[in-house]
């Protein structure tokens, strides 16, 4: 890991404020006064998420907040979900005249937290960028550590770790993990997402922040009313 890292002068190391990201910032503690952490702020962070943020910055030398935009993504292109109808996308909205606009979650998240990532790292002319991706983690970029892509050379210090070994490291290190965990299977980057529905926002917001529950209530409920007659019509098609 120092080989690589010594072949560089410009080097971020991408932070969410998850699990993965709190054992990688330790791991590479030795290193912290040649990297920046950075952060992309999509617009919609938690509280507590906040408050870890302004933690970090306190400890690291170098610390750069990413300005997203989430709510200008869900004005162009609709809310994220995991179910998009064929009448939410552009042209469905334009044949219907009308409708609930609807985009993907992966499209969301490169709009709002990916894309701006990538663009800063190009602007502050980056040449390596250590994430926490791990290998057993269900979603993750299609790249190995040691990869180059657009100039930019990619290190995975976790890539053969799991999450027991993250879970195990963090407890020996005495670093607590977000609150989230106790209730979620990962960590939220929107307070307000309405896909990823497998991680268990809605049972977490309606524990701490019943207002903004209800707010995720309707956009779901947005949702449901979108994609009632796509799923009706699919349940009779396969009998």
């Amino acid at each position: 890991m120092e080989q690589i890292i010594n072949k560089h002068e410009r080097i971020a190391l991408q932070f969410s404020g998850g699990k993965d990201s709190l054992a990688l910032l330790n791991l590479m503690e030795p290193y912290w006064d040649r990297l920046t952490v950075y952060w992309t702020n999509p617009g919609d962070p938690f509280p507590e998420t906040v408050a870890l943020m302004e933690q970090i910055r306190a400890i690291v030398p170098h610390f750069v907040v990413i300005e997203g935009d989430v709510h200008g993504s869900i004005q162009n292109f609709g809310l994220p979900s995991d179910l998009v109808p064929a009448d939410s996308t552009p042209i469905g909205l334009a044949a219907r005249r009308g409708g609930t606009r609807i985009q993907d979650r992966y499209s969301c998240c490169m709009r709002s937290l990916m894309l701006p990532m990538h663009e800063r790292m190009k602007a502050d002319g980056v040449t390596l960028v250590i994430r926490g991706q791990k290998n057993s983690d269900v979603l993750r970029a299609p790249i190995k550590s040691g990869t180059v892509e657009d100039g930019i050379e990619y290190l995975f210090p976790l890539e053969d770790w799991d999450d027991a070994r993250v879970m195990a490291y963090l407890a020996e290190k005495g670093i607590p993990v977000p609150r989230f965990y106790d209730y979620m299977n990962a960590n939220p980057d929107c307070m307000h997402c309405s896909a990823y529905w497998e991680e268990g926002r809605g049972k977490y917001l309606r524990e701490f922040y019943p207002e903004s529950y209800q707010d995720y209530l309707d956009r779901l409920g947005a949702i449901s009313d979108a994609t009632a007659a796509p799923i009706a019509n699919f349940n009779v098609e396969i009998g």
